[in-house]
């Protein structure tokens, strides 16, 4: 019994894993393999339904409104539905699948998340040294990325801004691996409790990803000071949030703050204009299809800010790399309503009364990379829980 117990732990951990490869994982860049790792989670979820023909209810009802808003919004902007946008659909429709077969298998895959980001956090805080201090160690896969006996992948981007590597475990990007870990974190610290929270910390810093650590750390300090001084830690919170305030009102320390902590400027980057710029000047080009988006692959209205302001246009297979202002520009805003709704019901109930500060916390990652329209994410947003994991919280 012990044995069969193992196997299926072994099964749900690694299609967990294949799913969180092609929510953010190297593959989604190189394509080596996105589309067939993609069908082979379909195939395994669809085999693992001729077992039984039981149907648990794994899915949320406000999950279905908000699928069928982005159904409807990507045909009514130009009544078709393009290959971008049924692969979106497709990934919604996955995560829903997946949900049910994790309540099938009376597994909860927050709880699994947990695991198999601790168990990679180990893995790459072990291999990340040898690659820092050994590049020769990387294996080439293309003129971009390289791995560490296919465990570990890095870079050759980060080598020559940086000098080094960094930390990007089996995504796509530093800053991914570092948003993913920031959500264990969250889930361990205050729902699981089974992990040394200290090991998902440590390999965030070593991504040194500036947005992922600005969200993560402050977030971190908080709930280390909660669990002790609960007043303290409301106090110092309020204090940080006037700081900031009064922080954003000078770029010119912002930019200070960051080229110490990071070594990199806001100002000389440009990934960092990029994203930014993506936020910005996204959200300012959406003002006037605010209400149903664009189609796929609609970039004009971005492309004439940026190229009239910072000299420079996106490709129509781009996309804006920050999923809130990126939903805005491409779904409206009543998608992203409702996107933000199912998103509050679900740390709401994951979290209690620390659910306003996971909510931004997430949508603070959210606005990291275009990860919000991920199967991962998806299966966030759409899992219906056990009432007796709900009772735990």
């Amino acid at each position: 019994m012990l044995s069969s117990l193992f196997r299926r732990e072994i099964r749900a951990s690694l299609l967990l894993t294949a799913i969180l490869l092609v929510s953010g994982g190297w593959i989604v860049v190189v394509r080596v393999g996105n589309s067939a790792m993609i069908a082979a989670i379909v195939v395994v979820l669809f085999c693992s339904f001729l077992v039984s023909v039981r149907f648990p209810r794994a899915i949320r009802g406000s999950y279905g409104i908000l699928v069928i808003a982005i159904l409807v919004a990507s045909y009514v902007q130009d009544f078709q539905i393009d290959d971008k946008e049924l692969f979106v659909i497709l990934k919604a429709l996955i995560a829903g699948v997946a949900c049910i077969y994790f309540k099938r298998t009376r597994r909860d895959f927050r709880e699994l998340f947990v695991d198999v980001m601790y168990y990679m956090a180990i893995i790459s805080l072990v291999l990340y040294p040898l690659a820092y201090v050994a590049p020769g160690i990387a294996r080439h896969i293309d003129d971009e990325y390289s791995t560490v006996f296919g465990l570990l992948y890095v870079r050759s981007t980060d080598l020559q801004r940086f000098n080094h590597y960094r930390n990007q475990g089996i995504f796509w990007e530093a800053g991914v691996y570092g948003v993913m870990l920031t959500m264990a974190f969250a889930y361990n610290f205050l729902k699981y409790k089974k992990r040394p929270n200290w090991v998902f910390l440590l390999a965030a810093l070593s991504t040194q990803s500036m947005g992922a650590l600005s969200v993560l750390m402050p977030f971190a300090a908080y709930c280390y000071m909660h669990q002790r001084q609960p007043r303290l830690a409301n106090l110092a919170a309020i204090m940080l949030g006037v700081v900031v305030t009064l922080v954003l009102a000078a770029p010119g320390a912002i930019d200070d703050a960051f080229s110490t902590l990071f070594g990199r400027s806001l100002q000389g980057d440009s990934s960092i204009t990029v994203r930014i710029n993506d936020m910005t000047l996204g959200a300012r080009a959406a003002a006037d299809s605010l209400l149903l988006g664009r189609p796929s692959g609609d970039l004009d209205a971005y492309n004439a800010l940026a190229l009239d302001e910072y000299g420079y246009i996106k490709e129509n297979d781009a996309g804006i790399s920050n999923s809130i202002t990126g939903m805005i520009y491409k779904y409206g805003v009543p998608v992203t309503v409702i996107y933000c709704w199912v998103l509050w019901l679900r740390v709401r109930r994951d979290f209690g009364g620390m659910a306003p500060l996971v909510f931004a916390v997430f949508t603070g990652l959210l606005m990291i990379e275009p990860l919000g329209l991920s199967i991962f994410v998806f299966m966030l947003l759409a899992y219906r829980d056990y009432p007796s994991i709900a009772g735990r919280q």
